[in-house]
């Protein structure tokens, strides 16, 4: 199915993502592992723990994680360097947007209703522009996406790979405020192992410092 050009864009993270397409982590037969934005000595530090005592480091990694992935609920990107699928029925666009920070596109193919797979090449069959936020892939100019008979579902793959290193200096900038707000938002968990304080309001679940350190340079959702 072929859409005209200016047929309104969808990104990852609009609302109405969800009814064009599907993300998930790309599966390899070993998982992806991260390099996380702290390390445990950061954190002991932070929580002035000696660095001997050790009977609270597995947890203290699974909080490390945990606020890392609330950084990127509220940031709209990704703080560690992933691999994604995401799977379209048909072309949902002319533009078609894809997680920040874009590394690379990887991969994009189709399946028609008889099963055959064409995989596409950058440049001849699509363009893939990394310096917006989020990155978008595109047809090549003056041309539209092929016309094929899709498979019932899942017929368009596009694979693409994104996040910060660890040593990239996004880290040393703007980044330093966003690992401010995961050692607040990591010690208040540690601290309280109730997610409230008995007798608080609803709405003082979290500290706004943490929430403010965390959303900071966030990117807006596209509507």
């Amino acid at each position: 199915m072929n859409f005209p050009y200016g047929y309104p864009y969808v990104s990852p993270y609009d609302s109405n993502f969800d009814s064009f397409g599907t993300l998930r982590l790309t599966q390899t037969e070993e998982p992806q592992t991260f390099v996380e934005p702290l390390n445990l000595g950061e954190v002991k530090t932070y929580l002035k723990l000696d660095d001997t005592f050790t009977d609270d480091d597995t947890q203290l990694a699974v909080l490390i994680s945990a606020a890392r992935e609330q950084a990127e609920i509220l940031q709209n990107r990704d703080l560690v360097r992933k691999q994604w699928d995401v799977s379209y029925d048909y072309w949902p666009a002319y533009r078609i947007g894809l997680r920040a920070p874009c590394v690379s596109v990887d991969l994009v193919q189709y399946t028609d209703l008889a099963g055959n797979v064409t995989t596409m090449n950058v440049t001849a069959d699509y363009f893939v522009d990394l310096k917006k936020e989020p990155a978008v892939v595109t047809p090549p100019w003056n041309r539209s996406w092929p016309a094929f008979t899709p498979a019932p579902s899942s017929a368009i793959l596009v694979r693409f790979t994104s996040g910060y290193a660890a040593n990239d200096p996004f880290w040393s900038g703007s980044g330093a405020r966003i690992k401010m707000g995961m050692l607040m938002l990591i010690g208040s968990w540690y601290e309280n192992r109730l997610p409230f304080t008995p007798g608080a309001r609803a709405d003082a679940e979290l500290p706004f410092a943490v929430t403010s350190c965390l959303s900071f340079g966030q990117l807006w959702r596209t509507k």
